[in-house]
């Protein structure tokens, strides 16, 4: 009987993926359209495999808010179950100074980044265009979600009569969701882990430009239209992901100087 013989095995790369879902969670966004699509590519997004959560505030400030408010209509239709966007208080303001533009709220609005939004809706005629579409998903965007990995919410969990804070499902249209910035929650939470924005990390906490990571907290809001960085964080790895546009930093740095006015009249 002759000899086996060994045969020659084929060999080729195989890239294993992995087998959990991951939660990818991006922070303030303010019109910075090119920085999040340059995230979601960082990031290896993949429709229908990874949940989505965008923290809030998609609009103001930055260039392209349309751009941004489209982008992430479309990945919504492209997974409806596994993205989420979250209210912030941008979207509130936007919201309240469409519907009374003579108003205290679209004053605020304006002074807020607003002027840039509306920029970004003029037609070719100088009107301003919100596409129905956009009005509606904007008007149906929750104040909060929640998984197995953690609760997440554009800026704070509203704190009660006792001092302990609430899991936002009980008032679910607090503003302090979308608007607080609370020092006790910063420095006293502790539970399931919060992932918020709306703060920027550097202004009260953590380091200019970088996610702030903590046992209970994490906030994402590396300044996108301030710095030039926009994050985000994967779970449950804890994983860091961050974009940054050079000339955004530079223009970043030079502002930088003014975030004490800006902590004082707490806006963001």
């Amino acid at each position: 009987m002759a000899p086996l013989r060994k045969l020659p095995i084929a060999r080729s790369k195989i890239r294993l993926r992995s087998v959990y879902m991951r939660t990818l969670v991006v922070g303030d966004i303010h019109g910075k359209l090119d920085l999040f699509n340059l995230l979601l590519e960082k990031m290896e997004y993949r429709a229908g495999e990874d949940r989505l959560i965008l923290i809030g505030d998609l609009v103001d400030r930055g260039e392209n808010s349309r751009g941004v408010v489209a982008r992430a209509i479309e990945l919504k239709r492209e997974a409806p179950n596994n993205v989420i966007v979250l209210r912030g208080n941008h979207e509130a303001m936007m919201l309240a100074a469409l519907l009374h533009p003579e108003g205290e709220q679209a004053e605020l609005w304006y002074y807020n980044g607003g002027i840039e939004t509306l920029q970004s809706y003029m037609d070719e005629e100088g009107d301003c265009d919100v596409p129905e579409e956009h009005w509606d998903f904007l008007a149906s965007l929750p104040t909060w979600y929640e998984d197995d990995h953690a609760i997440y919410v554009h800026a704070s969990l509203p704190e009660g009569d006792d001092g302990d804070f609430l899991h936002p499902g009980e008032t679910p249209e607090s503003p302090e969701i979308y608007w607080s910035r609370n020092r006790h929650f910063y420095m006293e939470y502790s539970g399931k882990t919060v992932v918020f924005g709306h703060t920027i990390t550097g202004m009260i906490f953590g380091e200019r430009g970088e996610v702030w990571l903590r046992d209970s907290l994490i906030c994402v809001d590396t300044g996108a239209y301030l710095t030039g960085v926009l994050s985000a964080v994967e779970l449950p790895s804890r994983r860091v992901f961050s974009v940054a546009s050079e000339l955004e930093e530079e223009n970043g740095a030079q502002s930088w100087g003014g975030l004490g006015l800006f902590r004082k009249l707490g806006f963001g």
